[in-house]
Formats: structure tokens, C-alpha cells, sequence
């Protein structure tokens, strides 16, 4: 097979499987999550007449996710009190934004009642939903590798017991951060293996670990908690799975934990942040192991560089990357309201204009 003959899944296989490139993928998506906020997906809308931006712009990768629920009738029944017009997600958590669109909501986690581990088996884990086969099969019938959400370990567990509680549970009260982390792993793995019987290509997971001053977490409890965790989850997967590729979105500065991201065999690292991790370094030391999210900064360079240097971003990127291809170009994280329209075009322009 010549490579001007290989499909985008075809190209994103050999790029997963330690090959070389036919062409440098971009997406303009967050692995499966949407990477046009609201307001932006809106200006595509209105600028294009478009459904679906990934087909408008020749993105190489089409998302599709197994879907879950609130397993239990009324999740409100976890909280105390609740302001008007929250919203809840597949663990009971609610969210409230005030209004406010395309920004960080206000989170009040479903498990801050539980006092035992006993209280927390209270909490029903999320039922999953029937996958969309058709969707799926035909984004693979049109050549395209499927993205596809799949769960959390770190992330989903302070979610759902409090950033300030869980980081006490960790240090004083272990035997409940374990058993939040355990209910936790065990959705996610029920989730990511759905995800893999369906058809799904990359199985995209989110941990945001870190700040762009350094960890969430030390490096050593993190260790101690969160990768057996993620070694169990993954086990798991490669023992059914073994064609499933992994993909890890976790922000911040998490230099001290890399090592370990790749050693578990996560495929492809996002973001590797702009703002405070080095692409550069990262990927002269493990290009040749591990695909690398090269991205431009949501922060900064989208909502406030020009056209011309975002392009000069998309290039320098892809200069970085050399002949191997061996990136994938996205967006370091969703695309915010004020982003200027032209930036977005700017950037699938250029990603298309070095193949």
C-alpha cells in the first residue's frame, strides 16, 4: 500500500503502531470531546452553513462516545440543597453555570454526604447506554479512526468527593479515597470496554493532574493511588482489547509523572500544555515511543495571536515534529467564546497546507 493511498485510520494506526507518517493528523477536537465551545461551534454555523466541523474543515478523526446515565431515579436526593437550574451528570453530580456559557461551571459533588465507606455504596455507579453502531460503522466505512470518551480515574474521583475532601481522604481517611478511587476504575473500565466492543479506535480518558505550576497531586501519592489504578483499567483493556489505543488528556505541568503515563501505555499524551510543559523536549525524548499531542494554546495564542500566528504556530509545530510525523495537531484544550473565527480557520488551514 503507497501512502498516497492510506486512509486517515490507516495513516493514525502506523503513527499508533511506532510508524512513521504519510501526513501530520489534526483534529479540532479535544480527543472525543467537542473542541468548539458554544459560541464558536455557533460562528461555524453561521459562517459556513455546516453541520459538522470536523467534515468541514477535512479533519482526519470523527468522534463517537458510549454514552451513560444516573443510575439511581433522582440524583438530587445526594445534595442538601441545590440552586435553580443545575444540571447533572452521569454520577450524580450537579452543575450550575449561573447563566454563563462556554466557562467552568460551579460543581457540587454527589458523594460530599458520605461519612463511611458504607455511605458511599450508597451512590449508584452510571448505567451505560447502547452505542451508536451505525454511527460508528460508518465514520470507518468513510475511512476515519473514531475517538471515543471513556472515563476518568483522578479526575472523576475529586468530582465526586470534593477537591478539598478527597485530597484530606487521601492523607487521613486512605480506606475511603480508595474506595471512591476503586467505584471510580470500575465504571471506567465497564465504560472503556463498551467502548472497545463497539468499535471505537482510541479510547480517550481525562485526568487533569496538574496546574501550570506544577502537580494537583505529589507525585508520590498519585503513585501510590492513582496509577495501580490505571495499570488495573488498562490491564484490563489490552487483555480483551488488544487493538484498543489509548489517549489521555491531563493539563498542567505534569513533567514528573510522564514517565510513568507512558510506562502504563497510554498512546497518545494531550496537551502537553503550551503555557508550561515543553513539546520541544518532550518530544526529542519520546517521540520515537509514544504520540505526543502537538497543540496550540486555547489560552493564548487562539483567543488573542492573529491569523498569521497561529499559521506560524501550526508550522513551527510541524518543524518540531520533522519527517516522521509523528504529532497529532489539536487545540491544547476547548476553543474559547472570544476566539476570532479567522484563528480557527487559521489553524485547519495551515494543518491541511503542510500535509
Amino acid at each position: 500500500m503507497t501512502t498516497a493511498s492510506l486512509t486517515p485510520r490507516e495513516n493514525l494506526r502506523r503513527l499508533l503502531d511506532g510508524q512513521a507518517g504519510a501526513w501530520l493528523p489534526f483534529s479540532l477536537d479535544i480527543g472525543s470531546q467537542p473542541g468548539l465551545s458554544g459560541p464558536v461551534m455557533r460562528a461555524f454555523f453561521e459562517r459556513t452553513g455546516g453541520s459538522d466541523a470536523g467534515e468541514h474543515f477535512g479533519a482526519d478523526v470523527r468522534c463517537c462516545s458510549v454514552a451513560a446515565v444516573f443510575g439511581g431515579d433522582d440524583p438530587g436526593r445526594f445534595h442538601a440543597s441545590l440552586p435553580p437550574g443545575v444540571t447533572f451528570d452521569e454520577w450524580g453530580n450537579a452543575h450550575w453555570a449561573g447563566g454563563a456559557e462556554g466557562t467552568v461551571d460551579h460543581m457540587l459533588p454527589a458523594a460530599a454526604f458520605a461519612r463511611t465507606v458504607r455511605d458511599l455504596e450508597r451512590l449508584p455507579p452510571p448505567l451505560i447506554q447502547p452505542p451508536d453502531l451505525a454511527r460508528i460503522e460508518a465514520f470507518h466505512a468513510a475511512g476515519y479512526p473514531v475517538f471515543g470518551y471513556a472515563g476518568s480515574i483522578y479526575e472523576w474521583s475529586w468530582w465526586l468527593r470534593g477537591m478539598e475532601r478527597f485530597m484530606i481522604d487521601l492523607v487521613t481517611d486512605p480506606a475511603m479515597a480508595e474506595a471512591v478511587i476503586q467505584k471510580i476504575a470500575a465504571h471506567t473500565a465497564r465504560l472503556a470496554l463498551a467502548s472497545a466492543r463497539a468499535g471505537i479506535d482510541v479510547l480517550c480518558f481525562y485526568d487533569d493532574a496538574g496546574m501550570q505550576t506544577g502537580m494537583q497531586i505529589s507525585p508520590q501519592l498519585w503513585r501510590r493511588f492513582i496509577k495501580p489504578a490505571w495499570q488495573g483499567v488498562l490491564d484490563c483493556l489490552r487483555a480483551e482489547s488488544p487493538e484498543a489505543r489509548f489517549f489521555l488528556h491531563s493539563c498542567g505541568r505534569i513533567t514528573p509523572i510522564v514517565g510513568d503515563l507512558v510506562e502504563l501505555g497510554f498512546h497518545i499524551l494531550h496537551p502537553i500544555q503550551p503555557e508550561c510543559m515543553d513539546f520541544a523536549g518532550l518530544y526529542r525524548e519520546l517521540g520515537a515511543r509514544t504520540l505526543l499531542a502537538a497543540t496550540v494554546s486555547s489560552q493564548k495564542t487562539f483567543p488573542f495571536g492573529s491569523p498569521e500566528e497561529v499559521r506560524r504556530q501550526v508550522r513551527r509545530l510541524a518543524e518540531i515534529v520533522g519527517p516522521s510525523r509523528r504529532a497529532v495537531l489539536m487545540p491544547s484544550n476547548v476553543i474559547q467564546p472570544e476566539t476570532p473565527w479567522e484563528n480557527v480557520v487559521a489553524f485547519a488551514e495551515e494543518a491541511r497546507a503542510i500535509r
